[in-house]
């Protein structure tokens, strides 16, 4: 077979890549497994049911795939696993990855990039491994693609394998979203202590978002809480517009694709009744939120400039009221004012919003003490270098 555009290759993409079932990756916000498990078997996924840390695994076909690049909000990163492959010595690993149909899933003419960890084997050295790796593919692609593919010269097309290689098993993964998924389409303007818009996403599902009407998000920061909120309310696709790797795959067709966006996306769903409360007392804050809200959303999202303190709860009895709270934390604000800051918090809540759900972001045993409220539940996770947790309960109760 010389030339990747044969007739019987693209029989064996189709019959080997396209009609198969493979297992998949998605890549999560540690703390928050379950909540991204619950969000891909409410997109019709086929979820695993052994959970991994960091992460959950799926299965199902190459569309499945492309779907849940599309529609996962929590997702920071979605792989396809090829295969594990045995590494105690090198003349095994060469060949089986020499012995591994690399021209059914790489695109003809581009020269892969590593994201390589070692341990506990006896190949640790990664440079080691990515030159094995590179050069057996490199010699298998040469024999379904021209020889100009492989030059010198550096190639339009790269593409991310993933290797992990522990005791003395090399597992090795394609990337399927290159950008990590919490860069949504468009530039994103930044305050202080961002919040990315997975880990938001995550929260706002965690907490069951689906369920309220109104979201108040009082500190809004860049506008990430308020932005998700409506990007859920709406139904929209978070990453339509994004360029992903697969897009160079032999299995890709670009009309198909087109279709599924299309049918999945459909029409967004209308706002009426739903309501977004977004402000800050900062107004460089604001400003920046102002930025980060979409042209679509620019009617349903205002950011003002307000403080929270000062901030009421007017919406009727029959609205159901999400409060959402990122405060500032570590660096952010002297030590000592954390757990009065908390305090404040945890008495306004219930002072003013005594039945409205919240997920407040706390940092430290001190500052949950301080808050003072009851909660339903919370979930630990890193942000910004700062163990956190995030306290959530559906209708604030009185203090403890």
């Amino acid at each position: 077979m010389d030339n990747i555009t044969d007739k019987g290759l693209h029989r064996r993409v189709k019959l080997h890549v396209s009609a198969k079932e493979h297992v998949f990756f998605a890549i999560v916000q540690p703390g928050f497994e379950h909540t991204l498990a619950s969000e891909m078997m409410s997109a019709g996924l086929k979820v695993r049911p052994e959970l991994i840390e960091g992460g959950v695994e799926f299965s199902g076909r190459i569309d499945d795939l492309f779907r849940a690049c599309l529609m996962l909000r929590g997702a920071s990163r979605i792989v396809m696993r090829l295969g594990t492959f045995r590494s105690a010595q090198f003349h095994q690993l060469e060949k089986d990855v020499s012995d591994f149909p690399w021209e059914l899933f790489l695109p003809c003419g581009c020269r892969p990039v590593f994201r390589t960890t070692a341990s506990k084997s006896m190949i640790w050295h990664t440079d080691k491994l990515e030159g094995i790796i590179s050069s057996k593919i490199a010699e298998r692609m040469s024999l379904h693609s021209k020889p100009e593919s492989f030059s010198a010269t550096p190639p339009a097309i790269t593409q991310t394998l993933i290797i992990r290689n522990h005791k003395d098993r090399c597992s090795i993964s394609l990337d399927a979203s290159k950008a990590l998924l919490h860069k949504r389409c468009g530039e994103k303007f930044i305050s202080t202590a961002p919040l990315r818009e997975t880990t938001a996403a995550l929260i706002l599902m965690e907490a069951g978002i689906g369920n309220y009407d109104v979201l108040v998000d009082p500190m809004c920061g860049s506008g990430t809480f308020s932005v998700e909120a409506a990007g859920i309310f709406s139904g929209a696709l978070p990453s339509a517009d994004r360029e992903f790797p697969f897009f160079a795959w032999p299995c890709f067709r670009r009309n198909h694709f087109e279709y599924m966006k299309k049918t999945l996306g459909g029409e967004l769903k209308s706002l009426s009744g739903k309501s977004v409360i977004t402000g800050d007392i900062d107004p460089k804050a604001v400003d920046i939120a102002k930025r980060n809200v979409p042209v679509y959303l620019s009617d349903f999202i205002k950011p003002v400039v307000q403080d929270f303190f000062s901030l009421k709860s007017d919406s009727a009895e029959e609205k159901r009221v999400l409060v959402v709270l990122n405060p500032p934390y570590g660096k952010r604000i002297d030590q000592g004012n954390t757990a009065l800051l908390y305090r404040q918090i945890g008495e306004k809540l219930q002072g003013d919003f005594p039945h409205c759900g919240y997920a407040v972001i706390v940092p430290g045993t001190e500052a949950e003490q301080a808050f003072n409220c009851r909660y339903d539940r919370k979930v630990l996770f890193m942000n910004g270098g700062i163990r956190v947790a995030v306290l959530f309960c559906e209708t604030v109760a009185v203090k403890l």
